[in-house]
């Protein structure tokens, strides 16, 4: 990739999110996300006040995941308790909550300042830059979810320069969000046998402190609704079903299935192991197996589909495969399908988000099943992380 296509890529990356937020600021914030078909809220960065919600409410004598009344639109908190702790600690409230969300949006930004920068061709680095500026992360955005930061934090867990410090950024996120266990479930299946305890010894700590809090765990499980539109998962799958979309929830299942068969048996999932021990690889593994868990274990916003864009990578080097090409390609498309959906509206949307979101499931899937077994039983050395880093296959090549 030229310096000068780099360089407008990464200009339009800080551009786009930057002239939003001037005109949400500056004008209205409601019409300003509302013209790209997101359903904004104000006050604004309408999660975040969430915390400075349960904060409130904590210093008035109660408990926020039970009920949370100075939240603005009454929503019972769903964080970890850390959160509120964090944000004591940092003096930050509903006044300078502006800035946390901003600086939640810069590290987001961040990383993908660097996957675009590793990318050695002009089509991979465009396709990342459509993938991250697409309606979920921007609704990420708007709400300032603090899924930006867990994802900062899981994609500095995949490039420190040190493989010590990995298992503890991902414990972390898990601390912060729970669902970036999978990370270490995945970290720790991945190394080689020697090197599983450090992960094995983070993912057991992060159990450890989440069973102590059971009880916080499962109140945060039920203070977050199975939502049938603008989510993905089992559980806004199943509240589909209940609901007046269960035949257009069987068919898109039907066809996810159906296409992933269609192209497992075309081009197979299994993938050379440069190619595993590559820095693309291990992001999609590591943010794949992420988003496997989030899909089987609940219903997740849509902005939560920011954790398949450092999957892309990989699919970039499968597309251009003899053998995988359709299949690579074909993944990508559905990829920034899932992303985009809230553009077709709110039925047609969530019925093309249900099929792109399970044919990302199913495929990621079948890879992690294809390749796991393989880790599991590995029992001879393999190329060490830093070496992995020096010889790839680059994010783009």
């Amino acid at each position: 990739m030229s310096r000068r296509t780099r360089t407008m890529l990464l200009a339009a990356l800080w551009f786009v999110p930057l002239l939003l937020f001037t005109s949400a600021f500056w004008f209205d914030w409601l019409s300003v996300w509302g013209a790209l078909q997101l359903p904004s809220m104000t006050p604004h960065f309408a999660d975040l006040r969430s915390i400075t919600g349960g904060l409130a409410t904590t210093k008035h004598g109660g408990d926020p995941l039970i009920a949370n009344p100075h939240d603005p639109w009454n929503r019972p908190f769903n964080y970890p308790r850390i959160w509120l702790r964090l944000f004591s600690f940092l003096g930050i409230n509903d006044g300078n909550l502006s800035i946390v969300g901003l600086a939640f949006c810069a590290l987001y930004l961040i990383c993908i300042s660097w996957l675009i920068a590793r990318s050695k061709r002009d089509l991979d680095a465009s396709l990342l830059l459509l993938a991250s500026l697409s309606l979920a992360p921007l609704l990420a955005f708007e709400r300032g979810n603090n899924d930006l930061f867990v994802f900062f934090l899981v994609f500095l867990g995949c490039v420190a320069a040190s493989s010590s410090l990995t298992p503890g950024l991902f414990a972390a996120a898990a601390l912060l969000k729970i669902y970036p266990f999978a990370a270490l479930l995945v970290e720790g299946i991945r190394r080689p046998l020697k090197r599983k305890v450090l992960p094995v010894l983070a993912g057991a700590l992060v159990l450890g402190l989440l069973g102590w809090q059971w009880r916080d765990v499962y109140a945060i499980r039920h203070a977050t609704p199975a939502s049938p539109t603008l989510s993905y998962g089992a559980l806004s799958l199943m509240a589909q079903v209940t609901g007046n979309l269960w035949l257009y929830v069987i068919a898109a299942c039907a066809l996810a299935g159906a296409l992933t068969l269609g192209l497992t048996r075309f081009g197979g999932f299994q993938i050379e192991e440069q190619v595993r021990n590559s820095m693309a690889g291990e992001m999609f593994f590591i943010f794949g197996g992420v988003y496997v868990f989030t899909f089987l274990t609940g219903s997740n916003w849509d902005y939560r589909l920011i954790f398949l864009v450092p999957t892309l990578p990989l699919a970039f080097e499968l597309a251009r495969s003899p053998r995988q090409g359709p299949v690579g390609a074909v993944y990508v498309g559905m990829v920034i399908l899932a992303e985009n959906s809230l553009v077709f509206g709110s039925r047609t949307g969530t019925i093309l988000c249900d099929f792109a979101t399970l044919g990302v499931f199913f495929w990621i899937l079948a890879i992690l099943l294809e390749h796991s077994k393989g880790y599991l039983f590995k029992t001879a050395a393999t190329p060490q992380r830093q070496a992995s880093r020096a010889h790839v296959l680059d994010m783009g090549g």
